[in-house]
């Protein structure tokens, strides 16, 4: 490629830094999360007017399905909305994944990174994860940028990006290494200390990748014993300076297990707890579904519905409720098989990813199968795409994972003069 051509797809380092400074700061602030899922959106448009390049990668590939998937997930949204006549005012998710998709499909097919800006769009994650947990730390979860739930299942998304980033840097200098494993720390701890317990399954995904990881590469016995060793350290350190990290999460928990418990003995008391009116809800939504199979009953009769259950019941909290706290029964529920494809789409689009990058890009590979995981389970139990913070660092969080492990297309002295 000539150097004319390679100067013209060159991202800007004044334009790079306002991404990552937009990046770090979106834990804080939905806002400014916003902002930072705009500026991949504007790059990526400014990446097809400025480049020129036919590049054919695994990481356009997956990105070319990851759009596909955002437009397919839109367009059948669409069906339901206009057969009901829905608001288009709870559906930004759609429009949201589908403008960060295009974007996404720019900065890889024709943008050009430096070294240095792959290796501080690396950095910038980390310390995003720090400042969540800072925010936690000092603020609690009362205070999040947004509804606790949707902030907490964000986080394991970044998380999940920077585990596979660990692992990449196997070859890198020690301190280096456990700054980005000092991001994994931190990440899950917010996750832990945001409450949001559908997403402390990222818990068992940190544990099952360290446990694959070492399966793969055979077990070194002393090399695992001393890592073991010095992670337990890191933990009862980390304990003993916040206590805080065992007793909320371990209260969650116990509050989950006595809920659960508790429907058997006191039915009408147990549907006003938060595990008791879920599967109040799911029950009686599952129920109605069949007479609904194919377009749902829409948005208005479903918050009839709920309300009509919530007063069967007795039930004031079911009754203070709009949303039936799990992705999948509510799209059945509310607009059939056709919503309930609309939100597989997004599931199978980041399944083809993960299978496209699985051989040229493993560790992209590992970090979307990690966002794959997160996304699908933390909807089990709570409607995250009705609060807009969740799709905007769905979309940054897929961008950012693509991004990060492209093999830089230029030196770090081509980048353009701002």
């Amino acid at each position: 490629m000539h150097a004319a051509e390679l100067s013209l797809r060159v991202i800007k380092n004044w334009q790079w830094c306002v991404v990552l400074l937009l990046l770090l700061l979106a834990p804080l602030n939905s806002k400014l999360a916003g902002a930072c899922w705009l500026a991949f959106c504007l790059l990526g448009a400014w990446s097809f007017k400025r480049g020129s390049a036919q590049r054919s990668t695994s990481e356009f590939d997956a990105a070319k399905g990851w759009v596909f998937a955002c437009l397919s997930a839109l367009a059948l949204r669409a069906v339901t909305q206009f057969y009901w006549g829905d608001s288009w005012g709870e559906r930004h998710a759609e429009f949201r994944l589908l403008f960060g998709s295009l974007g996404l499909l720019g900065l890889v097919h024709y943008a050009s990174f430096t070294s240095d800006q792959s290796k501080w769009l690396g950095y910038t994650l980390v310390l995003a994860l720090w400042a969540g947990f800072g925010w936690m730390l000092a603020f609690g979860p009362a205070l999040a940028p947004t509804n606790q739930i949707p902030w907490g299942a964000s986080m394991s998304l970044l998380v999940c990006v920077v585990m596979a980033l660990t692992f990449s840097a196997s070859s890198q200098r020690m301190p280096v290494r456990l700054f980005y494993a000092s991001g994994v720390v931190v990440g899950v701890c917010a996750v832990l200390l945001s409450q949001a317990r559908g997403s402390y399954g990222i818990v068992f995904w940190v544990a099952g990748v360290v446990l694959w990881h070492y399966a793969r590469s055979g077990i070194k016995w002393r090399a695992l014993a001393n890592r073991v060793l010095v992670g337990a350290v890191a933990i009862m350190l980390l304990t003993q300076l916040f206590p805080q990290l065992v007793s909320i999460p371990a209260q969650r928990i116990q509050l989950a297990v006595e809920e659960f418990s508790a429907m058997d003995s006191a039915k009408e008391a147990s549907m006003n707890t938060s595990v008791g009116v879920r599967l109040y809800l799911w029950k009686r939504a599952v129920e109605e579904v069949p007479d609904h199979l194919v377009m749902g009953v829409g948005r208005e009769a479903r918050m009839a519905s709920i309300q009509r259950w919530g007063a069967e019941a007795n039930s004031t909290t079911a009754q203070s409720l709009g949303h039936l706290h799990n992705n999948y029964v509510e799209d059945l529920f509310d607009q059939g098989l056709v919503g309930l494809g609309s939100f597989m789409s997004f599931l199978a689009g980041l399944f083809y990813m993960v299978m496209r990058l699985r051989k040229d890009q493993p560790m992209a590979a590992l970090g979307m199968s990690g966002i794959l995981f997160m996304h699908s389970t933390s909807s089990l139990t709570n409607v995250n795409f009705a609060h807009n913070y969740y799709p905007t660092m769905l979309s940054v969080a897929v961008a950012v994972c693509l991004l990060l492990f492209m093999k830089p297309s230029v030196s770090n002295d081509a980048t353009l003069k701002s």
